[in-house]
């Protein structure tokens, strides 16, 4: 059984823009780039790597390349990262390395689903929380959505879409605060 190992990266504002831009949040059901937000592969939170690399023999069978290229070897240092360090995914096939290849979607959330494990203890916290991440202390719009993302414009405010994931990592103190944003934003 995998334990979460999460802390909490430091926020000190939000940018407003989650509150205004949309998109199409129900990834699985759209047809608009077929996973194309996934074809830079992803950070990953060293530790988030070494619960992934824990379950290697059963996530394999999930995943078309093999474990050693799951991650690229550069480790970068970043503070606001739990451990202080990330990772890149590997990228076959001008896609993350987790993409699945046989369908739609992520294939750690594919495993994680088919294994009875919560997506949340296995896949990158970048991933989950798209499209909004965490820079400098600001909650913001990931900045797919702000370059290219193809189903920008439909659907709900990125706060909206990513409400019960913020409030995941950063628990719901914050988001009572940023519902107060938000409704300001909705009106």
């Amino acid at each position: 059984m995998l334990l979460p190992v999460r802390s909490v990266p430091a926020l000190h504002s939000a940018d407003s823009s989650i509150f205004t831009l949309r998109y199409f949040a129900r990834c699985m059901a759209c047809t608009f780039c077929h996973d194309s937000c996934c074809q830079y592969g992803c950070d990953v939170n060293v530790g988030e790597r070494d619960r992934i690399l824990a379950v290697k023999d059963e996530l394999a069978p999930f995943v078309r390349a093999p474990v050693d290229q799951w991650f690229k070897p550069q480790v970068f240092e970043d503070p606001e990262y739990p451990t202080g360090k990330y990772v890149r995914s590997g990228v076959v096939d001008g896609a993350c390395v987790f993409l699945s290849r046989d369908g739609r979607g992520c294939s750690i959330h594919r495993f994680a689903l088919a294994t009875g494990r919560d997506y949340h203890d296995v896949k990158p916290m970048v991933c989950w929380l798209f499209p909004v991440c965490w820079d400098k202390g600001v909650l913001r719009p990931n900045s797919d959505v702000t370059d290219d993302l193809q189903c920008a414009g439909a659907g709900q405010s990125l706060y909206r879409s990513s409400r019960e994931e913020i409030r995941k990592v950063f628990g719901s103190e914050l988001i009572a605060e940023l519902d107060v944003h938000a409704q300001q934003f909705e009106r």
